[in-house]
């Protein structure tokens, strides 16, 4: 796959995380789940296959990147537990 699909792959899988963890912060259901889970991987595959493509190494700015995916991977645990709900999930995120 050439630069670009990775790059249309990776802004799919940003709107699908979003919406997932507005509907999750909102309404534990299933369904945001499993679109949760489908938007990191979408994200995480598209991210790898990009940094191949480009050939650009490991830029700080790429660890800053990994590290704000597992944040938005352990968003779910807040989402499960009720820490955060709705209103301050809008403010945090």
């Amino acid at each position: 796959m050439d630069y670009t699909t990775y790059k249309l792959i990776h802004l799919i899988g940003v709107i699908t995380l979003f919406f997932s963890l507005g509907s999750l912060f909102t309404k534990y259901n299933k369904g945001a789940v499993m679109g949760h889970g489908i938007a990191l991987l979408l994200l995480l595959v598209a991210g790898f296959g990009m940094e191949a493509k480009g050939d650009i190494g490991w830029p700080a700015w790429m660890i800053v990147k990994i590290v704000i995916w597992v944040i938005f991977g352990a968003a779910i645990v807040l989402a499960k537990r009720k820490i955060i709900t709705g209103k301050a999930a809008w403010i945090s995120m």
